[in-house]
């Protein structure tokens, strides 16, 4: 396993990273009425170590020449494999932008992960699959994606991640609320 890219920084309680913006922002919650350290405190801790998981994440598929978007895309296409799909679909499926589908799409063709075909019924469709080469690239990056997550959460017992499960359910709700 690889390092992260992610240097070893001074933290308060081993989460957010000894900084400027952190000192202040948790003096300002220390000092504003209404305000709770501790939790403020919680939240930035979860909101870097999501970033140092997300970084190591992307990490693996850099392996692969591949981003986030463009892993996605082959992830719906591998799924959806034998059948090509329009665009529009896999912006959908893949939870990206149309504009990020079609930039990703140049680029995994570019690389012969994909092919484009124009729908023979309406010419302006253009139906997208993924080619022999992309589906050993994605099979292999899936495998490699899976086994950097399931590194990532080694020391962590199960009781202790079904708790961090509900901790996650919890901020979620928070956090909609909030909107």
């Amino acid at each position: 396993m690889r390092p992260t890219s992610v240097p070893p920084v001074a933290s308060f309680r081993g989460g957010i990273p000894d900084s400027l913006v952190a000192r202040t922002l948790l003096a300002a919650a220390r000092q504003r009425p209404g305000l709770d350290e501790m939790n403020c405190q919680f939240v930035l801790e979860w909101m870097q170590i999501g970033a140092m998981a997300q970084d190591v994440l992307r990490d693996s598929l850099a392996r692969f020449g591949l981003t986030e978007a463009k892993f996605s895309i082959l992830v719906a296409l591998f799924t959806l494999d034998p059948d090509p799909v329009m665009e529009a679909d896999l912006a959908n499926h893949a939870g990206v932008t149309r504009p990020s589908v079609t930039n990703a799409l140049h680029e995994l063709q570019e690389q012969g992960l994909v092919g484009r075909t124009r729908n023979t019924v309406d010419r302006r469709v253009i139906n997208v699959h993924i080619t022999k080469k992309g589906h050993a690239t994605i099979d292999a990056a899936i495998q490699h994606y899976l086994e950097t997550a399931e590194h990532l959460a080694r020391f962590v017992d199960r009781d202790v991640q079904a708790a961090a499960t509900t901790l996650c359910d919890r901020l979620i709700l928070s956090a909609k609320i909030a909107r």
